[in-house]
């Protein structure tokens, strides 16, 4: 197969949706608005770059091309995530991203273009093993020999820097036009955010472009071997067109299009309501019971019992020494690992088998140091436990 940037990342994204984008090869009704918008942007920027061969185009036609692609590719099936936007609101927008751009840019003659949406093919090591396809907004030779590969953003935000700095796809692009260009050799990454008429640039050394390609070819190799393709929820579900495909999604997209009186009754419905009513209940019965538990402890504590009876059953109680120990991640944890290697006890206790750690500090067998210093990791309780039974005989 022949991968892409857009692939990889709509992998890493939910890999259910990649797999239904471009293995099932589901056909998408909807589109979002914001990618209608990049495209129809995108279009009115060839346009206007290829005509520089001929003439510079006006800034009126520029719109007039934009508004013409716009009305020419909407359909009904826009899906605007916003709330209270509207297709105008954005068709708009577009518009003031022209303006500013034909402002910022004109007369667009700062370097010789190379190509226009120019297909780029990256092979990673050169055997065809790893191969991936993409398109160049634009790339440029500038008048002291550097290669500038640009992208046009409409993206709604400007990300940091060092998101610019760790981009895959532009890099990707740098090394398969290196590979068709072998005379290139002095690179620039740009990118223009036009909602903020900025352009932001970046470049790559080659070791990190050897770390990219084996961490495109990692996540090559991830993508071959999956075999379960788990959905992935982020914020990103909100546009997604995939809803009625999505094992996360696809309940909710069937609810949506019930009356309110077989919403309730429908049998999902039904088993969720019930079991989140069982679990408070159950949660409450367990509120209910640990307090019940300490005022058992202590009445048996004040009156020197080990065992309380009831009407009909009886709780017997016993205790035993406990050690509580730092949580995996902490710091506390790591230094209680690296004092057991520096004692050599960590092979003998199997890689800090609490329940050996335990019974080793509660019968102090350890060395007075390595316990002192052990001490101050852990702390020590009594566990109290609680036992029922069912009385033999009934006495009033």
């Amino acid at each position: 197969m022949v991968y892409s940037h857009s692939k990889l990342e709509t992998y890493q994204n939910c890999p259910r949706k990649y797999k239904l984008c471009y293995l099932d090869r589901i056909p998408s009704e909807e589109e979002g608005i914001e990618a209608f918008l990049g495209s129809r942007f995108h279009e009115a920027m060839e346009q206007l770059y290829s005509e520089l061969r001929f003439r510079i185009m006006n800034l009126d036609e520029v719109k007039a091309y934009y508004e013409s692609a716009w009305q020419k590719n909407f359909h009904d099936q826009m899906k605007i995530v916003e709330e209270g936007r509207t297709a105008a609101d954005y068709f708009r927008l577009g518009l003031k991203y022209l303006e500013d751009y034909y402002q910022h840019y004109y007369p667009f003659n700062q370097h010789k273009i190379l190509g226009l949406e120019q297909e780029v093919e990256i092979d990673l090591y050169g055997d065809r093993h790893y191969v991936l396809k993409g398109f160049a907004d634009r790339i440029d030779l500038t008048p002291d020999g550097v290669i500038e590969i640009h992208d046009y953003k409409t993206a709604s935000q400007l990300p940091p820097q060092a998101a610019i700095d760790a981009d895959r796809q532009l890099a990707l692009y740098q090394l398969g036009i290196k590979q068709k260009w072998p005379w290139t050799e002095k690179f620039r990454l740009v990118w223009h955010y036009v909602a903020f008429d900025q352009e932001v640039t970046s470049s790559r050394t080659p070791e990190q472009l050897d770390q990219l390609r084996n961490q495109v070819a990692w996540l090559i190799d991830k993508m071959e071997s999956d075999r379960e393709f788990q959905p992935q929820e982020s914020a990103l579900c909100r546009w997604c067109a995939y809803w009625a495909y999505c094992p996360l999604k696809k309940h909710q997209v069937k609810l949506e299009k019930l009356p309110q009186n077989k919403y309730l009754e429908e049998e999902g419905v039904v088993l969720v309501d019930n079991y989140i009513n069982y679990f408070e209940q159950k949660r409450k019965a367990e509120e209910e019971l640990e307090k019940l538990k300490e005022a058992i402890i202590k009445y048996a504590e004040d009156h020197g019992l080990a065992r309380v009876n009831g009407s009909q059953h009886y709780l017997t109680l016993s205790s035993k020494n406990i050690v509580r120990f730092p949580d995996k991640g902490r710091e506390e944890r790591r230094k209680l690992e690296n004092i057991l290697r520096e004692a050599g006890l960590w092979s003998a206790l199997a890689s800090l088998d609490l329940n050996s750690l335990e019974k080793a500090i509660l019968e102090e067998t350890l060395s007075p140091d390595v316990l002192e210093k052990i001490n101050e990791l852990v702390s020590r309780e009594k566990l109290v436990m609680i036992r029922s039974g069912k009385k033999a005989d009934n006495k009033d």
